[in-house]
C-alpha cells in the first residue's frame, strides 16, 4: 500500500470514528434536554479555540509529568502557537509556526537505557490518561452545575456548557491519541504502548530506537552508536512496515558521516530522502538542512547544497547551531569568505543547546576543522 494510501485510510477511520462518537454524544445531550440561551452559544462559539488548547496543554503535561516521574529529560512543550523550549537549563518562549506540531507536543528524552521499554510506554500512556481524566472531571462538573438551581440559572448554564465543551474536547483527543493508527509520519501513543506491551520484534525495534536516543542524547556521538543494531531495527522496520524506520536512514546517515564513510552516508541520505513523505511535512526541513550541510562540507557540491538549502526553511525545531554551519559551509563553496569566521562561532556557541549532543559533538569537531582549514588559508 502506498503512502499517500495510508494516510487516507487511517483519516477515513478516524473521521468515521469521530462521526459516531459525535452521534452519540449529540443523543446525550438531546436527552439531557439541553437548550441554551443565544447568549450561552455565543460564548462556547467563542471558546471553541482556547478550550481547545486547554484540552491540548492538558495532555502534553499529561506526557511531560509521566517523562519526568520515569527521569527524562524535558525538553519542549508545544501548545498551538506557543513553544517553550529548555536551552542549557533555562526555559525560553518561542513562536511555534509549524503547522504540524500545533496540534501539541512534548519531547522527554530518556538519558540512560535502564528499563527503558517500560519507561517510554508510561510516558506515552500519561497524555491519554490525563485526557481521561479530564473528561472524567469535566462531565461531573457539567452534571452538577447544570442541576444547581440559583438566582443566576444564566452563569450557571454558560459554565455547565463550557465544562461540557471541554468533556467533550478530551474524549476526542483521548480516542485521538489512545486508539493505535499511524498517519501524517507520527505514531499515536496508543500504537506505540502497543508495540511495547505485545514484545517480540516491534518491541525489540522501539528499544532499539530508544536506546539510540538514549545514547545520542546523552553525548554518544554516531560512530560510536552500534551500527549492528541500527541496521537491525531498520530491518525490523521494514519486515514489520513500521513507520519510524525512515528515521533510521537519517541515523544511519549521521553514523556513517561521523565514520568518514561518505559514500555509505550518501546512500542513507539519499534513502532519507526517497521517503521524506513518510515524515512529518514539518520536521522535511531538518532532511533537507542535513542534507545541505552534507553537500556542502562533505561533498564540496555547492550546486546540489544550494538546491537543499533553497527548500530548507527554518523553524522552531532546528538549531542555530546546524544552520550556522551550513551557512559557513555554503559561503566557502560562493568563495565568499567575510562572514564565515562569524558563522562557525555562532555555530560553536550554540551546539549545547542541540537536543542531540553526540550529534553536537560531531558537529563541533568538524567546525573546529573548518576553522583551522581557515586559518592556514590566511
Amino acid at each position: 500500500m502506498t503512502t499517500k494510501k495510508k494516510k487516507t485510510l487511517s483519516f477515513i477511520i478516524f473521521f468515521s470514528i469521530s462521526i459516531v462518537i459525535g452521534y452519540f454524544i449529540g443523543m446525550l445531550i438531546g436527552e439531557s434536554s439541553l437548550v441554551v440561551s443565544k447568549t450561552t452559544l455565543i460564548i462556547v462559539l467563542l471558546s471553541l479555540i482556547p478550550s481547545f488548547f486547554i484540552v491540548i496543554a492538558i495532555h502534553e503535561a499529561g506526557h511531560a509529568y509521566a517523562g519526568i516521574k520515569v527521569n527524562f529529560d524535558f525538553r519542549m512543550y508545544v501548545i498551538g502557537p506557543f513553544l517553550w523550549a529548555k536551552e542549557q537549563n533555562r526555559w525560553l518562549f518561542k513562536w511555534n509556526k509549524n503547522v504540524n506540531t500545533a496540534g501539541g507536543l512534548v519531547i522527554c528524552l530518556p538519558i540512560d537505557t535502564y528499563n527503558l521499554n517500560k519507561r517510554f510506554a508510561t510516558y506515552a500512556a500519561g497524555g491519554p490518561l490525563a485526557s481521561l481524566l479530564l473528561a472524567v472531571l469535566s462531565f461531573l462538573f457539567f452534571v452538577i452545575i447544570k442541576n444547581l438551581n440559583t438566582q443566576n440559572q444564566l452563569g450557571l448554564e454558560i459554565t455547565s456548557s463550557l465544562f461540557l465543551l471541554i468533556a467533550v474536547f478530551s474524549f476526542f483527543i483521548l480516542l485521538a491519541t489512545a486508539i493505535p493508527f499511524h498517519t501524517g509520519g507520527f505514531s499515536s501513543d496508543g500504537a506505540r504502548v502497543l508495540r511495547i506491551l505485545n514484545g517480540g520484534e516491534a518491541a525489540r525495534f522501539e528499544l532499539l530506537i530508544l536506546k539510540m536516543i538514549s545514547l545520542s542524547t546523552s553525548g554518544t556521538r554516531p560512530k560510536e552508536i552500534d551500527i549492528n543494531e541500527l541496521t537491525e531495527a531498520l530491518d525490523i522496520a521494514k519486515k514489520l512496515n513500521l513507520p519510524q524506520g525512515v528515521y533510521l536512514h537519517g541515523m544511519l546517515h549521521q553514523a556513517e558521516f561521523d565514520l568518514g564513510n561518505i559514500e555509505n552516508a550518501e546512500i542513507h541520505l539519499k534513502n532519507y530522502l526517497a521517503d521524506i513523505d513518510e515524515i512529518p511535512a514539518g520536521m522535511h526541513n531538518i532532511v533537507y538542512l542535513d542534507a545541505a550541510f552534507f553537500y556542502a562540507f562533505a561533498k564540496e557540491d555547492l550546486i546540489v547544497a544550494e538546491n537543499y538549502w533553497q527548500k530548507f526553511k527554518p523553524n522552531a525545531f532546528v538549531t542555530k547551531a546546524q544552520i550556522a554551519a551550513s551557512e559557513a559551509c555554503l559561503l566557502i563553496l560562493r568563495h565568499d569568505f567575510t562572514e564565515v569566521e562569524a558563522k562557525i562561532k555562532t555555530c560553536l556557541s550554540e551546539i549545547p543547546n542541540m537536543l542531540d549532543q553526540g550529534n553536537g559533538k560531531a558537529l563541533k569537531e568538524k567546525m573546529v576543522l573548518l576553522q583551522q582549514q581557515l586559518e592556514v588559508k590566511n
